[in-house]
């Protein structure tokens, strides 16, 4: 809030009992004093200032200060918070799970630090109810600002890949519903953390969390987050959550208000819609994207379509079409298979060659030379056909981890409820086994669960892989080393196309076998397909 919101008088206390129970005096004692104290922290120990700042709301909480005066103070340490996550997020934004201990704790303060100031503006909202007056000029400000901090929140869990909880999303309704009760809900504020956004009020704010969760962040890279995040700040306010039905022939956006979820798209609203829910109509902001991803295609640059200098056109068609899908597309109903248990694993090409070919990749020299000690350990098992040494290893390695969900030709949806032995990261290559047949394919979503349930999505592709060791053409004789690579034959749903290890892919460049039989060279054409551990690319025949 700006310098016109500070009350007339400070009144706090100057200490609290923190939530441990020890007793925590608060640095600072009015807006004033709270601003000198944190122009005064040591910003380069981001750690250390977390766990001050986490400190210092606790005692916030705890002490008694004229309602204004603790929205002021909240809007001083909103802007310390904000720069604190951005901090964080490096450490967690977008890492596998399970998170190891420094991810985790990076996550947990960052939603810590939100919750903390979230309570400050959630202090306030009593008083606004009963009418003070000192309030009466500021509700919109306060309202929206408890709406940033709540989609702030969205945006934290989205990046530690986590499922927003009910509670957060009853809250967030809770605000909206109060900004309709005060008849605030459409009207502007200012806010300087945010000086890229269009038309701020509590309903754009409200409906720029919704569209975020919307989103679906687990399904998205920390880039994509980023960039939805920012737009949304420009389009959010092209969808109002409106009381009542209104005609329309797309799809709509239903929100109870009462409920413990964020938005939903529907064909339609339900016959007898209960009081407490909202419908949203997406129409306008369908425009915008497809008619952005129109003008992409014809040859704009993202930066005249007010997309942004830092994302590619690649970048945005892809997560443009991503939000079209989420936000006005609504997915026909299939009816799920029964759930089923079946086994995952990953660690890139080596682990997908060894589980599609039943043995260890050994990348061995092009031109069939031995070194001195795999001659010897040949005499030594020379009476052993087929013998694999690498298997034990790769075995241990890559395990089998058990899943249950369901499970289509082209898609899977796992959930596990201990933890994974394997880290899951969006965009990784997989491997699937179900009833003995192994097939492959990549991660689209990744979710920890409120109940530390980890979920997966998958992609699987239409073709059984076939094990294969390619060598660069060019390089024969020059002693470096095979490629593990997968190809996948053309089916009536994918072209045909080979999966091999990252920064193979080079136009025009061409790839033998190694393998026993015919030999079959390979030009790659076009790149398919860029994922975490993997590069997927069309080919044409070059013997």
């Amino acid at each position: 809030m700006t310098e016109s919101m500070q009350p007339g008088a400070p009144g706090a206390q100057s200490s609290a009992v923190g939530s441990g129970g020890e007793l925590r005096a608060l640095a600072f004692a009015d807006v004033e004093s709270a601003k000198r104290w944190v122009r005064g922290l040591p910003l380069t120990s981001v750690a250390l200032v977390c766990e001050t700042v986490q400190g210092q709301l606790e005692a916030l909480a705890a002490a008694v200060f004229a309602p204004r005066e603790r929205a002021t103070i909240a809007e001083v340490l909103r802007d310390l918070v904000a720069h604190l996550h951005t901090e964080l997020a490096r450490r967690y934004a977008g890492k596998g799970q399970p998170a190891v201990d420094r991810e985790l704790e990076a996550a947990e303060q960052a939603i810590a630090l939100w919750h903390g100031l979230w309570e400050q503006y959630s202090m306030c909202l009593k008083p606004l109810l009963e009418g003070d007056p000192e309030l009466q000029g500021v509700k919109p400000k306060i309202l929206q600002r408890g709406l940033y901090v709540g989609k702030q929140l969205v945006l934290a869990y989205g990046l530690a890949r986590r499922t927003v909880p009910s509670s957060l999303w009853h809250e967030l309704h809770a605000y909206y519903r109060l900004a309709e009760i005060l008849d605030c809900a459409v009207t502007a504020v200012s806010d300087n953390l945010l000086t890229n956004a269009v038309g701020i009020s509590c309903y754009s704010t409200y409906s720029h969390a919704l569209l975020l969760g919307l989103a679906d962040p687990c399904a998205m890279t920390v880039k994509q987050i980023e960039l939805a995040d920012r737009w949304l700040a420009m389009w959010a306010r092209k969808v109002f959550p409106y009381a009542q039905q209104r005609e329309t022939e797309g799809p709509i956006i239903l929100i109870d208000l009462d409920g413990g979820a964020g938005a939903t798209l529907a064909v339609a609203a339900p016959a007898n819609p209960a009081g407490s829910m909202r419908f949203g109509y997406p129409g306008k902001l369908a425009t915008s994207v497809r008619g952005r991803l129109k003008r992409l295609q014809s040859g704009a640059n993202p930066a005249e379509l007010q997309l942004g200098h830092d994302c590619s056109i690649e970048q945005c068609t892809a997560l443009l079409g991503h939000l079209d899908a989420r936000w006005y597309q609504v997915p026909p109903r299939v009816s799920d298979g029964p759930v089923t248990a079946f086994e995952l694993c990953v660690g890139g090409l080596p682990a997908a060659y060894f589980r599609v070919a039943g043995r260890s990749f050994e990348p061995g020299d092009p031109a069939g030379r031995m070194s001195f000690a795999e001659a010897q350990q040949l005499q030594t098992i020379d009476a052993i056909p087929d013998y694999d040494r690498g298997r034990d290893t790769a075995d241990h390695e890559w395990a089998w981890e058990q899943w249950h969900g369901t499970y289509q030709w082209r898609e899977a949806c796992v959930v596990r409820d201990s933890d994974a032995r394997h880290r899951w990261i969006l965009e990784q290559l997989a491997i699937a086994r179900s009833d003995g047949q192994v097939r492959i394919g990549f991660v689209t979503r990744v979710a920890l669960g409120a109940e530390g349930q980890l979920g997966l999505s998958l992609r699987l592709w239409s073709c059984v892989p076939r094990p294969m060791r390619l060598l660069p053409l060019s390089t024969v004789g020059a002693g470096d080393s095979p490629l593990p690579a997968l190809l996948l034959d053309e089916t009536p749903d994918d072209k045909a196309c080979l999966v091999l290890p990252p920064r193979t892919f080079n136009p025009s460049r061409v790839l033998r076998t190694l393998d026993p039989g015919r030999e079959r060279r390979f030009r790659l054409t076009r790149l398919l397909q860029r994922g975490f551990d993997f590069e997927r690319a069309a080919f044409e025949d070059a013997n």
